[in-house]
């Protein structure tokens, strides 16, 4: 294998996987590994998600499928659970490193529970694996935005897909690498980017949730053929991030400096509703507009919505799937004024043919706002302005949504969301088994006090 690192920024990423995690930056790790366990079990629940979890012909291993009692290999339980960690719409995120959370739990649990590891271990590369990936994200979202000027299709990042380093790195890390297999999975898998052609959020296909799926497996994968002797190339770290120094107005190596003193996991966001967090400030705008009125859906006559420019691409009003509903700012919005929340089975499809939220739905448009645009994607702002037919105007604001780590949900508001998800996807909501969903909730608790393994007893059939 190679002897030394082409750059110093890969040096810096080295030196950053092979140092100890402090005790706040593990605490934050903790949150988003808990978060995304949360959100997958919920998703193996999903359409599409749960066939493939139970019934899809996949070799016997010893990395389980949460929310089902199938063990197979590594590989092909990350890539299930990392397409079941994002089916909901629900797991956390970081407002300039994207969902890079999905990928990294999903990915790396499977090679932590086949390996028998403890939850510090899984915590701590969980950590390590968010810090270099977030900031890999932001240098891949600028470049993004260069190739969807060049090209006729969409190219978004669904949920970490750019980034298979994250699960890559994670794995590896869970799978005892030494220092030169890291930097070769790292290499592996930082030449490596799995993506759909076209993002088809709108549309909503279950394929859609599979395509961070297929990156949490070729991640996985990254890490397994290192480990028995694969070399990465020195020369795409050079030939693809070396454009980055020029790009990004603040450097692409100076980011990678600040590794171990900056921690961006502290920064993490957790999502108060199972939907795009693009409809969040909308609909906590909307939340403030209403303020606790009771607003007869009949009485609207228009939602206008000011807000930063992606957002305003969640403008299709009718969606016909579960994740077409999920990405629709106008659905949402009808929904919460209508329902007076949003929640896990208001997606379905009883619930989306529902004529009075899609009549709603029907009256609210989406605009570019350059004060929030310019705040992005620091900070992810809306206004509404909700006019009744009697002429009287409610207006509401946010800076930011919450869940933000500027506005974060109390304790006990987040922890029973958890329950929620976790009684969703383990079916304890038709059967009534609190004792397993509350196993559940501890296990997730305390993911870096105890074994992977005991934690995914709690979470699985």
């Amino acid at each position: 294998m190679a002897e030394s690192h082409t750059r110093e920024w890969e040096r810096a990423v080295g030196d950053f996987l092979a140092a100890p995690v402090d005790a706040t930056a593990r605490g934050h790790g903790r949150a988003v590994v808990a978060d995304v366990l949360a959100a997958a079990v919920a998703g193996s629940a999903a359409p599409g998600v749960a066939g493939v979890a139970t019934g899809a012909s996949f070799a016997a291993g010893d990395a389980t499928i949460l929310g089902t009692d199938r063990r197979v290999a590594p590989p092909q339980a990350a890539m299930t659970n990392a397409a079941a960690a994002i089916a909901q719409e629900v797991e956390e995120g970081h407002n300039t490193g994207g969902h890079v959370g999905a990928g990294i739990v999903a990915g790396g649990l499977a090679a932590a529970e086949a390996n028998d590891v403890d939850g510090e271990t899984f915590v701590d590369a969980c950590t390590k694996a968010y810090e270099v990936c977030v900031r890999l994200e932001r240098a891949i979202f600028a470049m993004k935005a260069q190739i969807n000027d060049a090209i006729p299709w969409l190219v978004r990042n669904p949920h970490s897909t750019w980034t298979t380093v994250g699960p890559a790195v994670t794995s590896a890390l869970c799978l005892d690498a030494t220092n030169e297999e890291l930097r070769e999975t790292f290499r592996i898998s930082a030449n490596l980017a799995v993506v759909s052609m076209h993002d088809p959020y709108a549309e909503g296909p279950t394929a859609r949730n599979f395509t961070a799926g297929f990156s949490a497996q070729a991640g996985v994968t990254a890490a397994l053929t290192a480990m028995a002797g694969v070399e990465g190339s020195e020369s795409a770290i050079e030939a693809v991030y070396d454009p980055f120094e020029e790009l990004l107005p603040e450097g692409f190596t100076s980011q990678f400096e600040t590794l171990g003193e900056e921690w961006a996991v502290a920064e993490h966001y957790v999502k108060p509703y199972p939907s795009c967090r693009y409809t969040h400030p909308p609909l906590d705008a909307l939340r403030e507009a209403i303020d606790g009125r009771d607003v007869d859906p009949s009485a609207v006559e228009s939602i206008t919505v000011r807000t930063f420019a992606n957002a305003t691409d969640m403008a299709h009003a009718a969606p016909e799937t579960l994740t077409a509903g999920k990405f629709s700012a106008p659905y949402v919005l009808a929904t919460y004024l209508c329902r007076g929340g949003v929640e896990l089975d208001h997606f379905t499809p009883a619930a989306l043919a529902d004529e009075t939220v899609r009549g709603v739905a029907a009256r609210v448009d989406l605009r570019v706002d350059d004060g929030y645009e310019a705040a992005f994607p620091e900070s992810w702002g809306a206004s509404v302005a909700v006019e009744l037919r009697d002429g009287t105007t409610l207006r509401g604001a946010r800076e930011y949504p919450r869940g933000d780590y500027r506005d974060p949900i109390p304790e006990a508001a987040y922890r029973e969301r958890n329950r929620r998800l976790l009684a969703h996807g383990l079916g304890a909501g038709e059967t009534g088994d609190d004792e397993r969903v509350d196993a559940a909730l501890n296990a997730i608790d305390a993911v870096a006090e105890r074994p992977v393994r005991s934690t995914i007893d709690a979470l699985s059939l």
